[in-house]
């Protein structure tokens, strides 16, 4: 059963170091080896005392067949349960995913405070989930507990590169939004050295980001030209959140035309709404600009 819970109730929701300490997996119990040690412990014992007793050595052979079906059985409903448990943490963790993709931000929100309030089984899962918290977290604008999550990952977790590079990039927006620039430099620095070998749009949009907060709009619109072919190909709908950056930068040099182009562009791909609330340095742009209209049944 899923859980909702309001934006409002969000605040006091989702504490990161307690869902980090009791989603923790447990180790699993080694019935196998207990299995044996039980078997082995009940041949011994038959042949010790049924040595010199055929009707003891008879009993006890019957008692170790009887033991070692008895766990065999045990041992297989064991499995089962473990197997239909790590099924459905899958579907749970699945779930959040797609509730994330709609943005059905307090459902996802409800179902992760569930999942991880105890011991979770599979270490990937709980991967997963924490990189789901963390989207979580920022969508409710409580990104010290969001980079919290990212710096966990990051110092505990080996992750494959594209998953890294990501949580990265979260990890730098997340700092800007907390206005901690120094910090939010120093991670960009180390991901344009890890990011040599490809041209990152992910990154593009993050320098765009960093440049609008700190006042270079002139900077935003060079790598939006220089890098304009790997950011439409690798952002897919978050091209928007690129396009709406690129607003803010014109509008900021006062060049409307260019501005209003943009916001267009943006609005088409992200309700106007969505794009001011990731990005609030843009909220101005509503004031001055016209969205492109959505259909009702897709509006957020």
């Amino acid at each position: 059963m899923i859980h909702a819970v309001s934006d409002t109730n969000a605040q006091d929701f989702l504490s990161v170091p307690d869902l980090l300490e009791h989603s923790q997996p447990r180790p699993m119990v080694p019935w196998l080896w207990y299995l044996l040690g039980i078997i082995l412990l009940t041949s011994m014992v038959g042949a010790y005392w049924g040595s010199n007793n055929e009707l003891a050595s008879f009993v006890l052979n019957l008692l170790t067949f009887l033991v070692m079906v008895g766990s065999l059985a045990g041992l297989m409903l064991i499995y089962r349960r473990t197997a239909r448990l790590f099924r459905r943490e899958h579907q749970q963790v699945e779930a959040v995913g797609e509730l994330i993709q709609l943005r059905h931000w307090s459902q996802a929100a409800g179902l992760l405070q569930q999942l991880m309030s105890s011991p979770m089984r599979a270490a990937p899962m709980r991967i997963q989930a924490l990189i789901f918290l963390a989207s979580v977290q920022a969508r409710y604008h409580r990104f010290a507990q969001a980079i919290e999550i990212h710096e966990y990952l990051l110092e505990n977790v080996q992750l494959d590169p594209m998953t890294d590079h990501g949580i990265r990039l979260a990890r730098v927006i997340a700092l800007l939004h907390e206005d901690r620039l120094t910090d939010a430099d120093g991670a960009l620095a180390e991901l344009r050295r890890t990011d040599r070998q490809r041209e990152s749009g992910g990154l593009a949009l993050v320098e765009m980001y960093r440049d609008i907060k700190t006042g270079h709009p002139s900077e935003a619109i060079a790598i939006f030209q220089q890098r304009r072919s790997a950011i439409r190909q690798q952002l897919g709908h978050r091209l928007g959140d690129a396009f709406v950056l690129l607003a803010c930068a014109h509008d900021m040099m006062q060049q409307r035309e260019l501005a209003q182009h943009a916001y267009t562009q943006a609005t088409l791909l992200v309700p106007a709404v969505e794009l001011h609330r990731r990005y609030p340095e843009t909220a101005g742009l509503a004031g001055t600009y016209t969205a492109a209209d959505w259909p009702l049944e897709v509006s957020p």
